[in-house]
């Protein structure tokens, strides 16, 4: 997409404090604080700042406005193609496309995004908690028995490995594995770094049983060739209080200091639902805070990438703080804050990636459970905050 004359994709605020969320359905106004600058229009020539793509069965498709993709029929979230993780895994950048594949993304806008595809992973199961494990991505498959009638099959790994070099995907473990039926599917997923705790659910004719426990690998997990070893799954059942603290929501006013510095300029009446993912961690961590005084809520994810620290919310607000790779510290560590080009009516933005100095922000039409059609935005971040900076 080549953009001659103005380019009216995004508003920057150029100086905090700065305060930027649009009304939705589900939050409401909020207001927008005096600038000392304000671009709502970027001059770029013939330079390429953003892309956009949507999903279809075959893979990705480059397209100019999400509103002009082909009608999709709605389906369950849980059985659609939509981004259902994003995470930055060594020195490579992954979307986890559920229903398609895993897409490794590519550090510049000149080059398009690819999948990479199992059929027996991505045909018929949801996939999902994508995670490093020593280096590599690892998700979980599972098939929900109340949308997904091939639910009792057979039985699937749920821990999905794949392997950067060869470009394959690799099962680790099967819920056989742990003692659970083979009926057992995932419900709920964590992982600190170092061990698992899961839920699972398995429905049978006259009840539904759930499971919870946590588990670890005495060897590294990625070394499994497909059962576990005798011994080699160390595990221990949970209680369902346990279980909760464990996989809770934890109070905003204890999320990392960097997120904290980052959304400071959000008066505390602003409610937030958000996860945060730090370098390593593991599973993303939720953060809220209450809305008070009839004030909105607002929902987004939080990476800390290292050298910087970014957020999305689902209106397309997104904060950024820190140096991209081989770039200077942006205003001295100040955040700045910028919207995506708005989405039409019933689409939201929900997950991200940022690979080289390229963000990828994955897009959905969204109704109640349901999503129609899904996408990606390739946003150049460095054309778009320093360029733009050095010109105010």
């Amino acid at each position: 997409m080549k953009i001659k004359n103005a380019l009216k994709i995004l508003t920057i605020a150029a100086f905090l404090p700065v305060f930027l969320f649009s009304c939705t359905k589900t939050t409401q106004q909020a207001p927008e604080f005096k600038l000392s600058a304000m671009l709502n229009e970027i001059e770029s020539g013939d330079t390429v700042v953003h892309k956009w793509y949507y999903f279809d069965k075959d893979g990705i498709v480059n397209i100019d406005l999400p509103q002009n993709v082909p009608i999709t029929i709605f389906k369950p979230w849980t059985e659609t193609v939509r981004v259902s993780g994003g995470a930055k895994i060594g020195q490579n950048s992954f979307l986890l496309v559920n229903r398609l594949g895993l897409v490794q993304l590519p550090n510049s806008l000149d080059a398009a995004p690819e999948v990479v595809s199992d059929a027996l992973y991505f045909t018929d199961t949801t996939a999902n908690d994508l995670v490093a494990v020593d280096g590599h991505p690892v998700f979980s498959v599972y098939r929900n028995s109340f949308f997904n009638a091939k639910a009792s099959e057979n039985v699937l790994s749920f821990l999905i490995q794949y392997r950067t070099d060869s470009k394959i995907f690799f099962p680790l473990l099967k819920v056989t594995d742990l003692g659970l039926s083979s009926q057992a599917e995932t419900v709920h997923l964590l992982y600190d770094g170092n061990a698992w705790t899961a839920s699972f659910k398995t429905s049978m004719a006259d009840r539904t049983n759930f499971d919870y426990l946590q588990f670890y690998s005495l060897e590294p997990l990625i070394s499994l060739s497909g059962k576990a070893k005798s011994g080699q799954i160390q595990q221990q059942n949970l209680t369902l209080e346990l279980f909760k603290k464990i996989v809770c929501q934890f109070d905003y006013a204890d999320c990392p200091e960097r997120m904290s510095r980052l959304l400071l300029q959000i008066p505390e009446e602003y409610g937030l639902d958000l996860t945060f993912t730090a370098p390593n961690s593991g599973s993303p961590r939720s953060y809220i805070r209450a809305a008070g005084n009839g004030a909105g809520s607002f929902k987004g994810k939080v990476k800390d990438d290292g050298t910087y620290i970014t957020a999305l919310f689902s209106d397309g607000t997104v904060y950024f703080s820190g140096a991209l790779p081989n770039s200077y510290i942006l205003r001295g560590g100040a955040p700045v804050a910028f919207r995506l080009p708005k989405l039409p009516e019933g689409f939201i933005y929900n997950d991200f990636a940022v690979s080289g100095n390229i963000l990828y922000a994955s897009w959905e039409e969204e109704l109640f459970y349901q999503t129609g059609r899904a996408g990606i935005i390739a946003l150049d971040l460095k054309k778009i905050l320093y360029d733009t900076f050095l010109q105010l």
